[in-house]
């Protein structure tokens, strides 16, 4: 994924591949009879199609004005696009669906999937339960199992037929062959043109109300991801040193941790935190109520330069689409301590009417701002010493003064 941070910086970043292993192949009448009959969201085919397009045409996000849409900032654009992964990840992990790498449990056509929250899901976006997110349509007019295949003596004997599917698959024998005994089998694929891409819609009208939460939630993420990982390594994310390379690994690990909604309560203050601490300045508005972005999604690492006070945070109705001059306010760096200055040492009183104030006496009020009296347990140590020196001093009088009598 190419994810712009600013106008013109950008980097590439590699995830985890939900797309692969998505082509069925049905060799059995059994198994493609029973894709055909029914909606079912056991099939991953079905499973990804859902999250796809709640993601999307559930959250009101389409192909031509979000996804590619050459005309609006990069930096909007990519965050689309992180949306549409991470979101239809989030989904996915909340049906409780194995990845396709996950090699030991996931199964193309008898998937894990948690219907209690499939309903809870289609309840969010005010869709049926039995909505049909098979992909029905291919060039081969099969309804969805794809294009007809015989095949005779392994890979090397495949050719492609344009037969139609009527409810079995033909085992015949193979005349040209007679032989070798082998026979001629038909078998039915779907094609990769990524059918799922169907399910994307193609136009906006708007942001959902349930688009608006999650796209929230999937800034949230965003901004925690892109500028968590560069607080933590203290590395700008576009760099091309290893420093950077770690960066992104951190995102990775970041992304993986909000994917599966570890510690969801705290993503907001994660996200206000992650933008004090690089000091970066919210100015990027999608939409009327969606958290701002920063139009650079850079560490900030001048440290004559706190950050910025931000007190926007959220888009409003007079804000355009794309980039805002707000939140200039810059914060000023707390004042760091001179080199070689130590605070006064605190010495325990030695009489306690030395820590009485004098309430009659107005020197205290005259005193210039900002050079008030220190109080006992602020003296300095030379005036702790004068006054043992002057006590010395009183009792050898009173010595002497005894003796010569």
């Amino acid at each position: 994924m190419d994810l712009y941070v600013s106008e013109s910086d950008h980097f590439m970043i590699k995830l985890r591949d939900i797309f692969k292993n998505y082509i069925h192949t049905y060799k059995e009448a059994e198994t493609a009879n029973a894709w055909l009959k029914s909606p079912n969201m056991q099939y991953w085919d079905q499973q990804l199609n859902f999250a796809m397009w709640a993601t999307t045409t559930g959250c009101g996000v389409s192909i031509h004005d979000h996804l590619y849409n050459e005309n609006i900032p990069a930096q909007i654009r990519s965050f689309f696009r992180f949306h549409v992964y991470f979101m239809t990840r989030r989904i996915l992990n909340q049906l409780g669906c194995p990845l396709p790498d996950d090699t030991d449990v996931f199964d193309l056509n008898n998937n894990v999937f948690n219907e209690v929250e499939y309903h809870k899901i289609c309840d969010e976006f005010g869709v049926d339960y039995n909505t049909d997110f098979r992909f029905s349509y291919d060039p081969s007019g099969n309804n969805g199992i794809g294009i007809g295949y015989q095949w005779y003596g392994g890979a090397a004997h495949i050719k492609h037929i344009q037969r139609k599917y009527q409810g079995s698959m033909l085992q015949i024998p193979d005349a040209e062959d007679e032989a070798r005994r082998s026979y001629k089998w038909y078998k039915f694929q779907n094609a990769d043109y990524r059918p799922y891409n169907y399910f994307i819609l193609k136009n906006s009208a708007g942001f959902t109300q349930a688009g608006l939460g999650r796209l929230n939630r999937s800034i949230e993420a965003y901004i925690y991801c892109v500028l968590g990982s560069q607080a933590d390594t203290r590395v700008s994310i576009v760099d091309s040193g290893g420093g950077a390379q770690e960066t992104r690994q951190k995102m990775k690990a970041l992304l993986e941790d909000e994917i599966r909604g570890i510690n969801e309560d705290d993503s907001i203050p994660r996200y206000q935190n992650v933008i004090n601490s690089t000091r970066v300045k919210l100015d990027l508005a999608i939409s009327p109520s969606l958290w701002l972005l920063p139009s650079k999604m850079i560490i900030n690492l001048n440290t004559n330069v706190a950050g910025y006070n931000n007190f926007l945070q959220q888009a409003t109705e007079n804000m355009k689409f794309g980039y805002n001059n707000i939140n200039n306010e810059v914060k000023k760096p707390a004042l760091e301590k001179m080199e070689g200055h130590t605070d006064p040492i605190k010495r325990p009183v030695l009489q306690r009417s030395l820590a009485v104030e004098d309430t009659t006496s107005n020197t205290s009020q005259l005193a210039p701002a900002g050079h008030e009296h220190p109080s006992v347990l602020e003296a300095p140590e030379h005036d702790i010493l004068h006054e043992y020196a002057t006590l010395g001093t009183l009792v050898g009088a009173i010595l002497l003064t005894y003796l010569f009598i």
